[in-house]
């Protein structure tokens, strides 16, 4: 189990959280930035890095993370169910207006489905 450091507000305010690295579901980017916005599946966590960076890192840790699109980054191993004609990946089988889903590139998915493929057979393709 690994645990990164970061914050629970953009500015830093609510001082360092320890979040899992098991709990996030993916990594996004608002390109502008040099923010990591690390999704779980009831909160979002802040941290600095670069989304290549944070990807190697969480998978030289045993995790296997995919960079699905420029902005976002995957962990296989959190997926339930991919929509390939959306190209979205989520990760509740009951799903909410809230819940949280990833976008993909169209060959982000095509990686994406290999290795869910290969990782992860009990996932949902629609």
């Amino acid at each position: 189990m690994s645990i990164i450091s970061a914050t629970k507000d953009l500015e830093g305010q609510s001082g360092l959280v320890s979040v899992k690295g098991e709990d996030i579901i993916f990594l996004g980017t608002d390109s502008s930035s040099s923010i990591i916005l690390l999704h779980t599946l009831d909160s979002v966590f802040y941290t600095t890095g670069t989304l290549k960076y944070w990807t190697r890192v969480l998978n030289a840790s045993g995790y296997t993370f995919y960079l699905a699109d420029r902005n976002n980054s995957i962990n296989i191993h959190n997926i339930v169910e991919i929509n390939s004609l959306l190209k979205v990946a989520y990760f509740e089988r009951e799903r909410t207006k809230d819940s949280k889903y990833c976008t993909m590139s169209k060959s982000g998915i095509k990686k994406v489905c290999q290795l869910v493929g290969e990782l992860n057979p009990s996932v949902v393709f629609n």
